[in-house]
């Protein structure tokens, strides 16, 4: 059987590739519908790496990236099968394999296209792949829908896990069309809908979906929280690594001490003491050292600025945030044991669409509303200022959301463009900044941070002249220890008042 993927670069030649391209043209041509855009993407390691088993399904693989898999295979193959014999009537078992894996066959030149990264694999294979793996999928979809549980809703909407939506449609014009009185976008949007909203974190837009920009279950669930607002708005990524993360103050003035005193033979017997309070007080562990966007917490602008938070006024979503008469309107998220997982593979199709779609039309709204949530939530506090507001819902205990949202922390890069949020974030500092005990203790760190800055060039310096003197010292074969330690005195007197 022929390969199913025509991209991969050619080995040997030049004529197999452009025979391959002739009739991969030739075939798509031939396909009568239109081919879906890439949206099934591999997780960057940077991504995986944070959490693993957000990303990668634990149970269900479905599609070419996860349905061999050693593990899943042998748990859910089974199931699979069962699932399918629930979906087809028995005259329609017999015939699955020219009802179904044919018609499919058909529509391979559209449905590789759709993947950023596929196996090698025949035509035959490919077919019966999503034959079984959209069947168990409407299956899920319709159990869900009827008894309200599936055997793993977040493995569903995985994004390395997705069905595209063109596989999902030939199976239900091919087998179950003839059933439903309803047109296909009504069969989709009720499978669809009632699925996305028992698991999304927020409340979903109350128009239905346009179904021709659908490319699978998670970008309907994407679509939905993201469009829960009449006015769209663009906001995108500037380059990574533009935000400086700077340290406190007075951590570059500690860094400085234990720099001198590294330098200083008198001193070293404390250095140990010196790294080990540096340690106690300023070592914050690998999940708040992800960085976040920059604006004061829940607590910091309540206590602090006297502003509030409330919940929106509608049930609109993420687009609508907004700062008026010293009040924050947040819209409801409910946070569960599956959000996280939910979050992170929402966030990451958005990414990565805004990054690869060429039809443009894809911003980082999720992104931006997580990155707020990560800034102004820092502690069980915070959460419980918007728990008590109905802003936060749901099971997880305060102390889980925030370890959710430090562990997910801001995304790499600046955005830009306009969005209620961005000009939100932009007004809540201005109004915090100018609280008279913000401004003094800024001002303050300002000059430590200087005065730091001044010692630690100091320090190089004079760590230079004491080896040179020490060298020096060495060569001339002399033994005076006491003209070291007068010279090594007189610099820690500069020091003194430097800090003075």
């Amino acid at each position: 059987m022929a390969s199913v993927n025509p991209f991969i670069a050619p080995t040997t030649g030049d004529q197999p590739w452009v025979d391959q391209m002739r009739k991969t043209l030739k075939t798509q041509i031939a396909v009568p519908i239109d081919t879906p855009p890439l949206s099934i993407f591999s997780i960057p390691k940077t991504l995986k790496d944070e959490k693993p088993e957000a990303y990668e399904p634990q149970r269900i693989g479905l599609g070419p990236k996860h349905h061999f898999r050693t593990e899943l295979y042998q748990n859910m193959q089974q199931n699979k099968l069962t699932a399918v014999k629930r979906v087809l009537k028995p005259h329609q078992i017999t015939d699955l394999e020219d009802q179904v894996v044919q018609n499919i066959k058909n529509i391979v030149p559209v449905v590789s296209p759709c993947y950023d990264t596929f196996p090698e694999m025949d035509e035959d294979a490919f077919a019966w792949l999503f034959a079984i793996d959209g069947l168990f999928l409407l299956d899920q979809l319709g159990v869900y829908l009827e008894k309200g549980f599936a055997i793993d809703e977040k493995g569903l909407i995985m994004l390395e896990n997705q069905i595209p939506l063109v596989v999902l449609k030939e199976i239900e014009k091919t087998l179950l069309q003839s059933e439903n009185c309803e047109s296909a976008d009504d069969f989709w949007e009720a499978k669809f809908r009632y699925f996305a909203q028992m698991n999304s974190p927020f409340i979903l837009s109350k128009e239905s979906i346009d179904f021709a920009r659908v490319n699978h279950l998670l970008c309907y669930t994407y679509h939905s929280i993201v469009n829960n607002e009449k006015v769209s708005r663009d906001v995108s990524f500037t380059k990574p690594g533009s935000v400086p993360n700077e340290k406190p103050a007075t951590e570059e003035l500690m860094e400085a001490v234990i720099q001198a005193a590294g330098i200083i033979p008198a001193a070293k017997p404390f250095l140990g003491i010196l790294q080990n309070l540096e340690k106690l007080l300023y070592e914050t562990g690998e999940e708040s050292s992800i960085q976040e966007i920059r604006v004061p917490s829940v607590s910091e602008l309540g206590d602090t600025a006297g502003v509030k938070f409330v919940l929106s006024k509608t049930e609109e979503g993420i687009r609508n945030i907004s700062f008026d008469n010293g009040s924050v309107y947040l819209p409801v998220i409910k946070l569960n044991f599956d959000t996280e997982v939910i979050l992170r593979n929402l966030m990451a199709y958005e990414k990565l669409m805004a990054k690869n779609s060429l039809m443009g039309g894809f911003g980082l709204e999720l992104t931006e509303y997580v990155d707020f949530m990560c800034g102004i939530i820092d502690s069980a506090q915070d959460v419980k200022v918007l728990r008590e507001q109905n802003i936060i819902e749901g099971e997880l205990r305060d102390e889980e959301i925030v370890k959710l949202f430090n562990g997910i922390g801001r995304s790499l890069g600046n955005m830009s463009g306009e969005s209620n949020l961005r000009k939100t974030v932009a007004e809540l500092n201005k109004v915090y900044d100018s609280v008279p005990s913000v401004r003094i203790k800024k001002e303050a760190d300002k000059q430590v941070r200087a005065a730091a800055k001044a010692i630690t060039f100091l320090v190089s310096i004079s760590g230079t002249l004491v080896l040179a003197r020490e060298a020096l010292v060495q060569v001339s074969g002399s033994s005076s220890t006491q003209t070291l330690v007068s010279f090594v005195t007189d610099h820690l007197g500069i020091f003194s008042s430097l800090i003075q």
